[in-house]
């Protein structure tokens, strides 16, 4: 059995990750190309449009998990310094002997 040891979290270091995850969780789908509309190749078009939605759908459910794990973040960060701060008042007078 491995030792106890202390959960630690450092709330800017968090802050900061939170930070960089919600800019990168920033989505804007691209325009569309315009596509041949050639009776030869309608097919294919069809099957290259679906793709396409289907790739922007799994980006923006991407960026929208990225977006939540970014809000989980900040709130850890500020769970982490209210019970740090809480504990501090509780403790507070008392002295190790």
């Amino acid at each position: 059995m491995s030792p106890l040891s202390t959960f630690e979290v450092d709330p800017e270091h968090t802050r900061s990750l939170a930070r960089d995850l919600d800019e990168a969780s920033q989505f804007h789908a691209p325009e569309h190309a315009a596509m041949p509309e050639d009776p030869t190749v309608a097919d294919f078009v069809t099957i290259l449009n679906q793709a396409i939605a289907n790739l922007t759908a799994r980006s923006e459910q991407l960026h929208a998990d990225t977006a939540h794990i970014a809000r989980a973040g900040f709130a850890l960060a500020d769970a982490a310094e209210t019970t740090d701060n809480a504990a501090g008042q509780a403790f507070n007078g008392f002295q190790v002997s």
